[in-house]
């Protein structure tokens, strides 16, 4: 299998947990594991509270990069820069979307419970611009 851009994409869509990282004016950049939401052509998509460092850091460099990798069936990865494209309040819908990509059942439920009572998060969209990816398999 060739792992071009549309393989890349694909792969993106899978439900894995990326590596998040975004520019910070001084010291090094705020690298964080997360859920994310991407569908090929359209923007990618994630939730955090908007006062955490990420957000500010995001708010203020409109720009950031999405790593995933898998190394199970075959050693893969697609690094993926981003535009910021829109900020707002994440709705019910956002949130249980996303949470439903990585969990099921009781998981689920329980995290929806938590997150309407404890979170407060905001739907980041993203534009991607350059992409990078490889399948070291083959």
């Amino acid at each position: 299998m060739t792992f071009d851009q549309q393989a890349a994409e694909r792969f993106l869509s899978e439900p894995h947990v990326g590596v998040f990282a975004v520019e910070a004016p001084k010291g090094p950049p705020a690298a964080v594991p997360l859920w994310y939401s991407f569908a090929p052509g359209e923007d990618l998509w994630i939730l955090t509270p908007p006062e955490s460092r990420k957000a500010r850091l995001i708010d203020r460099v409109r720009q950031a990069t999405l790593v995933v990798q898998t190394v199970q069936p075959r050693t893969r990865f697609v690094s993926v820069d981003l535009r910021l494209t829109d900020s707002l309040p994440a709705t019910d819908q956002e949130v249980k979307s996303m949470a439903s990509r990585y969990l099921a059942g009781p998981a689920l439920e329980a995290y929806l419970q938590f997150a309407s009572t404890t979170l407060s998060e905001h739907c980041y969209r993203f534009t991607p611009t350059k992409w990078r990816f490889a399948d070291l398999t083959m």
